[in-house]
């Protein structure tokens, strides 16, 4: 019996790095690398020009950094679960990841051990941050933005705690096992959230619960 691989391009610009990162994920039963790079300019095009589920990018990389990276290859291909690879907990560029789509946040340090962590989860449909990204953040103090404070206030003390919990980075499951209640009823909490705070679009009640989490 043949067990389909998950597909998955790599790119880094330091070659020890990306040859360590290929035997980490190699090891791993189910995971298949398809197509290394060594700068943005060739992800992309091996991303847009191969049968892909997952590219891991650096996003520090000469052509096109990960960024850029993300959103070309996301604008063509959208099923195609990007995982971003960073060495600086730098905030601007975490959420413009959010924003972009991106699924996972790993911390370069935390590799090793975070990357197979964050595949397991991308699989699922779930998004991935390295831990000790989500507390960096999590300490972060905030400026709430103009008009927060009131959209705050139409939210039950339900609706809050849940923002809270996302703001920590946990999946729907989590939160359901966390407050005991059904995976169904927090995702339809999610869907009332997000129309009060008119918020649309992929990662968007993930990036307003990071930002303003502070003001509940």
């Amino acid at each position: 019996m043949t067990t389909t691989k998950t597909k998955i391009l790599i790119a880094d610009d330091h070659p020890i790095f990306l040859k360590g990162l290929q035997e980490v994920l190699e090891d791993e039963a189910g995971l298949q690398v398809v197509c290394k790079a060594s700068n943005g300019t060739d992800a992309i095009n091996g991303a847009l020009n191969r049968d892909l589920d997952i590219a891991i990018l650096d996003i520090d990389m000469p052509g096109a950094n990960g960024l850029q990276a993300a959103e070309q290859i996301l604008a063509a291909k959208p099923a195609v679960a990007i995982i971003l690879l960073t060495m600086h907990k730098a905030k601007d560029a975490f959420l413009k990841a959010l924003e972009i789509g991106v699924a996972g946040y790993v911390l370069k340090e935390n590799a090793v051990i975070d990357i197979v962590h964050a595949i397991a989860a991308v699989e699922r449909n779930h998004s991935y941050i390295s831990p000790e990204m989500s507390s960096y953040l999590l300490k972060q103090k905030n400026r709430p933005a103009m008009g927060t404070a009131g959209l705050l206030d139409t939210l039950t003390a339900s609706e809050k705690k849940i923002v809270q919990l996302i703001a920590q980075y946990k999946s729907t499951r989590d939160i359901a096992e966390e407050l005991f209640i059904s995976e169904k009823t927090v995702s339809n909490h999610r869907m009332n959230i997000s129309r009060k705070l008119n918020l649309s679009g992929k990662n968007s009640l993930l990036r307003f619960a990071i930002e303003n989490t502070h003001e509940l």
